[in-house]
């Protein structure tokens, strides 16, 4: 009888793990922040850290839709200020948490933004230094809680790691490429899961139109993931009512999309509610994600 409670203890523990795996290789292929794709672009670049003249302040909070057990939910917080002399500065705080499994990311970015040109012609350098950490609470394993790989899995304790961004900016046109990972390049086994990205690169194109529709941007994105299938999106962002209130539409290559609708509160809050459905693989067992995001934009300066 104790073998066999052992055994049972054992396979919940790895079921566990599996379900976290299962669920953050998911997110990898449905791009777990959907707000980088318009809302926030430093999410996915340090090179737009500091690209406007605003202290940016970006809150989103992401979860499954449905409340399926071990369900993921995503936290974020950045902050990114251009001080002047072509230089902007970045902050960006991740917790993930799928199951029992939590991933927590810090990053620091430093970028410089060198004019190139007239009407804004301007390519953006970025560079972050960062901190990840995967963890799991063992006190909340319903099991054997001195099981050795349980033991292991903690014991692996924070890496280092980094990114790498570039971008071109002018008369509407958005270029931009980076490497969210730079450690895949340099170390071979690593601590975190397989399926993340190693390569975002995305094309954007802003027509501004007049006050009732004020501009439509469609853009153009490539994701290169480690371990699993690239991605490709596509999408627009419309805004209207003298940019009052935005309204998105992205396309997935997982056979997913995503919709949103946001509005611009006192020029200083905007407000963004993202739906991503599920990608084909499991439509059948749970709904979509739902990403609320914020951006407060403080200390506006001309330059």
């Amino acid at each position: 009888m104790k073998s066999l409670t052992k055994n049972i203890s054992k396979q919940l523990i790895l079921l566990t793990l599996l379900l976290g795996g299962i669920t953050y290789s998911a997110q990898a292929q449905r791009n777990p922040g959907p707000a980088q794709f318009f809302f926030n672009q430093y999410q996915a670049n340090a090179a737009m850290a500091g690209i406007d003249s605003s202290l940016n302040l970006n809150l989103s909070y992401n979860k499954q839709y449905d409340d399926m057990p071990g369900s993921s939910v995503n936290k974020l917080l950045t902050a990114d200020y251009n001080l002047g002399k072509r230089v902007g500065l970045g902050l960006n705080l991740s917790n993930q948490k799928a199951g029992l499994l939590t991933k927590t990311r810090v990053a620091l970015s430093y970028a410089y933004h060198l004019p190139v040109g007239g009407d804004g012609q301007t390519l953006h350098f970025g560079l972050s230094a960062a901190v990840e950490n995967n963890s799991l609470p063992i006190n909340e394993v319903d099991g054997d809680q001195n099981d050795p790989s349980l033991q292991e899995y903690n014991s692996r304790g924070a890496y280092m790691d980094g990114d790498f961004g570039i971008a071109y900016t002018g008369s509407g046109l958005t270029l931009q490429a980076a490497m969210p990972t730079i450690r895949n390049y340099i170390v071979k086994e690593t601590y975190s899961t397989i399926d993340r990205s190693v390569l975002y690169s995305a094309a954007s194109y802003k027509i501004n139109m007049g006050e009732e529709l004020s501009s439509i941007e469609p853009k153009l994105s490539y994701t290169m993931v480690k371990g699993n299938t690239d991605i490709w999106d596509a999408g627009v962002n419309v805004k209207v009512a003298s940019n009052l209130a935005d309204i998105q539409a992205i396309y997935h290559s997982t056979k997913s999309y995503t919709v949103g609708l946001g509005v611009n509160m006192l020029s200083r809050i905007q407000l963004l509610a993202l739906y991503t459905s599920e990608t084909k693989a499991l439509r059948t067992y749970t709904d979509g994600n739902l990403s609320l995001n914020m951006k407060i934009s403080l200390f506006t300066k001309s330059r």
